[in-house]
């Protein structure tokens, strides 16, 4: 040991119990060590997993929406995009302190992107060239407002109704009724 004290008494099996140990353990660190990482590298894949399935919405929602229209397309295509450049960079970071290093964070984020060109190819594969246009994609829209739906009420709402600040409060709502504007906005200005 550096500081001169004798070395922690170790089990034949080479591994000591920390409880016995007034300081620190070597071997009993090093093995918190190895056990760390795998349980970070278990949460980066979740992410990666969720972002798939995230992505394979987008893809459901962008194709179905250009199916019922151009202009509904192009709301879509810009409203998921808004959502998706933060969204990614989040996931990025993530992946990152999850362990991954930035390259295979980087491959591993553009493997789930692909998800979403499954899932527009599902919709337009779904969509039927026989039928009138509403009987193409009348399981689409519905499908993927739900899961927004979900996602908003589920996951985000529970967490604007605990803020305690009403500054941060008023801020979020604020950001709220902004982005319902110009969505707003950019369905009245696509409608001529």
């Amino acid at each position: 040991m550096p500081d001169g004290s004798a070395p922690p008494k170790c089990s034949p099996n080479g591994s000591c119990d920390i409880e016995d140990i007034p300081g620190t353990c070597f071997l009993a660190e090093q093995d918190k060590k190895e056990k760390e990482p795998q349980s970070k590298k278990v949460a980066g894949y979740l992410n990666l997993l969720a972002n798939s399935i995230d992505n394979f919405t987008h893809g459901l929602a962008v194709a179905g929406s250009f199916l019922v229209s151009f202009r509904h397309g192009v709301l879509a295509t810009f409203a998921i995009l808004l959502h998706e450049i933060p969204h990614e960079v989040g996931d990025f970071a993530i992946l990152l302190k999850s362990g991954f290093t930035r390259w295979d964070a980087a491959k591993a984020q553009l493997l789930t992107a692909t998800a979403g060109l499954i899932g527009a190819l599902v919709a337009i594969g779904g969509s039927g060239v026989t039928s009138a246009m509403e009987a193409k994609t009348s399981w689409i829209m519905p499908f993927t407002a739900g899961g927004f739906l979900h996602i908003a009420l589920v996951t985000v709402l529970p967490d604007l109704l605990q803020e305690e600040d009403k500054m941060e409060s008023l801020k979020q709502l604020c950001a709220l009724i902004l982005g319902i504007a110009v969505m707003a906005v950019l369905t009245v200005s696509f409608e001529h």
